[in-house]
C-alpha cells in the first residue's frame, strides 16, 4: 500500500510504494548521498558520525569526529565535500572514511558561519548555504550575513551569491541549471532566482516559491528536484511537493520530521530521506535529478 499522502492533489499517482526503514536508534540524521553500490551514505549530525548503509545490510559507522557534517555531494574531481556544521566549513573527502581536507572556511579574511547543504552543477561549480547554526555565540560570528556562496569547479574560488536570508538552509537546481531553489527555514518559504550562464544569480528574481503551513515547528530544511521540475522539500509532517509553478502536490506524510532528501538507486526513482533518529526510502513513479558527479 502506498504512503500516506496529506492534501492529495496528484502526489498519491507519483508514490510506487510504502516508506521503508533503513536505519534507527541515530540522534539527528542529515546529508544523504546515495554512492554507485546501491548504498546510503549519510551524516549523524549530533553523533559526529558518517554512516553507511547497504541493500540488505546493516548500517554502519564509516567516519568519526565529522563536526557535525550535514549536508554532502559529489565534486567534479572525484571528491565528495562536506558542510561541517560545528566546523565551520566545506571539507572534501577522496572516499568515505579517507583523510580530510578544508576546501573553505573564510570569506575576505572572515570565518564562515556554519555550512550546512551543498549541491552541485554538471559544469562543476558547487553552491553551498550558510546559516549560523553552528556558530557558538553571538559574538563569535564574523559574517554580518547568513548567505548562498559558490565555488569554481576547481574548488580554490570562493565567491557570494546571495546574502538576504534570515536562516538559507537547503538548495536545488531547477532540471535546465537555470533557477536555484533556496529554503528559508526561519521564513517557512522557498525562493527561487535565474541564474546566468557563469552561475552567477540574478536577486531581482528572488521571489517566494512556495510557503509553508504545517501547524507546527519545522520549516523547510533539504530539497530535490525530480526531472519534470517537481520539487521535493523536507518540512514539518512530511515530504511537501510543488509542481514548478509552485502549486503544491501534497505531502508525503512521515511519522518524524524530515531534514535531507537524496534521489538514488539504479534507475533513480528511490527517494531517500533522513529524518531524526531514522533513515528510510521510498519507491517513486518518477526519476528525480541525480548529483551530476555521483559515482
Amino acid at each position: 500500500m502506498p504512503a500516506p499522502v496529506l492534501r492529495d492533489r496528484g502526489l498519491s499517482s507519483l508514490i510506487d510504494g510504502e516508506v521503508e526503514t533503513l536505519a534507527r536508534g541515530l540522534k539527528f540524521t542529515e546529508g544523504p548521498l546515495w554512492m554507485a553500490d546501491g548504498s546510503l551514505l549519510f551524516q549523524d549530525l549530533k553523533s559526529d558520525q558518517t554512516w553507511q548503509v547497504a541493500p540488505g545490510k546493516p548500517a554502519a559507522v564509516v567516519r568519526e569526529g565529522t563536526n557535525a557534517g550535514n549536508g554532502q555531494t559529489f565534486d567534479a574531481l572525484g571528491g565528495i565535500l562536506v558542510c561541517e556544521q560545528n566546523g565551520r566549513r566545506v571539507s572534501r573527502v577522496t572516499s568515505p572514511s579517507g583523510p580530510v581536507e578544508t576546501v573553505a572556511d573564510t570569506f575576505e579574511g572572515r570565518r564562515l558561519n556554519s555550512p550546512n547543504d551543498i549541491i552541485a552543477r554538471s559544469d562543476g561549480r558547487i553552491y553551498f548555504t550558510d546559516p549560523a547554526y553552528g556558530v557558538p555565540s553571538p559574538e563569535a560570528k564574523e559574517l554580518p550575513f547568513q548567505g548562498v556562496f559558490t565555488l569554481s569547479s576547481d574548488l580554490k574560488k570562493l565567491d557570494l551569491v546571495l546574502d538576504d536570508f534570515e536562516k538559507p538552509n537547503g538548495l536545488a537546481l531547477s532540471p535546465d541549471e537555470r533557477r536555484l531553489y533556496v529554503c528559508d527555514t526561519g521564513k517557512y518559504h522557498v525562493r527561487t532566482f535565474e541564474l546566468d550562464a557563469t552561475g552567477k544569480a540574478n536577486r531581482g528574481t528572488g521571489g517566494v516559491f512556495a510557503t509553508m503551513d504545517p501547524g507546527e515547528p519545522g520549516g523547510p530544511d533539504g530539497m530535490k528536484v525530480d526531472r519534470d521540475g517537481r520539487v521535493y522539500i523536507a518540512v514539518a509532517l512530511g515530504v511537501w511537493v510543488y509542481e514548478p509553478d509552485g502549486s503544491l502536490l501534497g505531502i508525503l506524510s512521515l511519522l518524524k520530521r524530515p531534514s535531507n532528501l537524496a534521489w538514488g538507486g539504479p534507475d533513480g526513482m528511490t527517494l531517500g530521506i533522513t529524518m531524526i533518529d531514522t533513515v528510510c526510502q521510498v519507491r517513486m513513479k518518477v526519476a528525480g535529478i541525480l548529483p551530476p558527479f555521483q559515482r
